[in-house]
């Protein structure tokens, strides 16, 4: 019986975490950051500034065989702490999502909070840098602790389907881990690549294994606007 509730939840947080990955996610402590030993000539770049009416459309699990499923952000309010989008998953009404002012989300279109936020991105930002996080997923049907840790491995020109643009590569891996009962221990790897001139993750490649198969999917920009 123990197995099988494990299986329900595992089922449940993978769908949880297929809508919130990339809205492209600490117990007390903030992401922790350690500065590159030797990257002289790496670019380095700010956290993005936002502006109320940019848009991005991404695109989800996109192959040579399918076109993918549009999800559309625009943020709809700024602050100096957080920044609000509203989300719309292949058409269907919006929901709104939270990011603070390192543009990590703090909470999703399904009212999941991240707490401190999903750690997803550092700035500054340049080739060479590392960091831990450690953040509390909340959501309706319970809670998971996340931690890992992410490194900018490289500073690359990316094709994806919005265009071709220079992009920081983000390597990152991790753990999920139910709270509480800890009744089991999923760990993730992800890469991802984040685009100044886009101020968005432009792509992403993930895996959860759990029962040590693989549950993946994919990220990939189709669309931006920015307001000037």
């Amino acid at each position: 019986m123990k197995t099988l509730v494990v299986a329900a939840y595992l089922s449940m947080f993978a769908r949880q975490f297929c809508y919130a990955a990339m809205l492209v996610g600490c117990l007390t402590r903030p992401v922790v950051a350690q500065e590159p030993a030797s990257a002289p000539n790496a670019p380095t770049t700010t956290a993005p500034i936002y502006k109320v009416g940019d848009t991005w459309t991404l695109l989800w699990g996109r192959t040579d065989a399918k076109p993918g499923t549009p999800l559309v952000l625009t943020v709809v309010a700024v602050t100096e702490k957080q920044t609000t989008l509203s989300s719309s998953w292949n058409g269907a009404p919006p929901k709104e999502v939270d990011y603070d002012n390192q543009a990590n989300m703090t909470r999703d279109g399904n009212g999941t909070t991240y707490e401190p936020s999903n750690g997803y991105l550092s700035f500054p930002m340049t080739v060479g840098k590392g960091w831990d996080f450690h953040h509390v997923r909340r959501f309706t049907s319970g809670t998971l602790e996340v931690s890992g840790h992410a490194e900018v491995v490289a500073f690359e020109r990316v094709q994806v389907s919005a265009g071709s643009f220079d992009a920081f590569k983000i390597e990152s891996r991790g753990t999920n881990a139910k709270q509480l009962e800890r009744l089991y221990s999923a760990p993730f790897r992800a890469t991802y690549w984040y685009a100044p001139s886009v101020k968005k993750i432009i792509k992403e490649d993930y895996a959860l294994y759990l029962n040590r198969q693989a549950q993946t999917h994919n990220i990939e920009l189709a669309a931006f606007t920015l307001v000037p």
